[in-house]
């Protein structure tokens, strides 16, 4: 019994090292086999594919090109509109101060005409004031006057 033990890791080790021997021949087998993948097509087959591929790329090109230009276009019209708005923005601005100094004069005239007919309205006013004291003082004289004469 002692005896296998000493075959049990002996056994294992062996059947490690053929699985690693099995694993390594697969994969070398495995990247042969797509090597001659590509060698199964024929030459003339390879260049149709080469020239596919160029243009496409080509045509690629184009239209990133094309995409560029229309782009550039775009931001182009786009710069021009945003100028036009700002130069709408600005006259329409200059117009509405306009309007507010025009509305400021108005007022302005306007407070002045109320003071001037507040102070003409007082003015009267006073002058009345003036002219009931004249008349009382006169009513009171008369009054004494013919206290007097009785």
């Amino acid at each position: 019994m002692i005896r296998m033990r000493y075959l049990i890791p002996t056994a294992l080790l062996m059947n490690l090292s053929i699985a690693i021997a099995i694993v390594l021949s697969l994969a070398v087998m495995a990247s042969a086999q797509g090597r001659k993948v590509g060698k199964n097509e024929s030459k003339a087959e390879r260049k149709v594919g080469k020239e596919t591929e160029k243009a496409d790329l080509k045509i690629r090109k184009e239209q990133r090109k094309e995409d560029l230009e229309d782009l550039k276009e775009e931001r182009k019209e786009d710069r021009k509109d945003l100028k036009e708005e700002r130069k709408d923005l600005k006259e329409e601005r200059k117009e509405d101060r306009k309007d507010l100094k025009e509305e400021r004069k108005d007022l302005k005239e306007e407070r002045k005409d109320l003071k001037e007919e507040r102070k003409e309205d007082r003015k009267d006013l006073k002058e009345e004031r003036k002219d009931l004291k004249e008349d009382n003082k006169a009513r009171s004289k008369a009054l004494k006057v013919r206290r007097k004469v009785k």
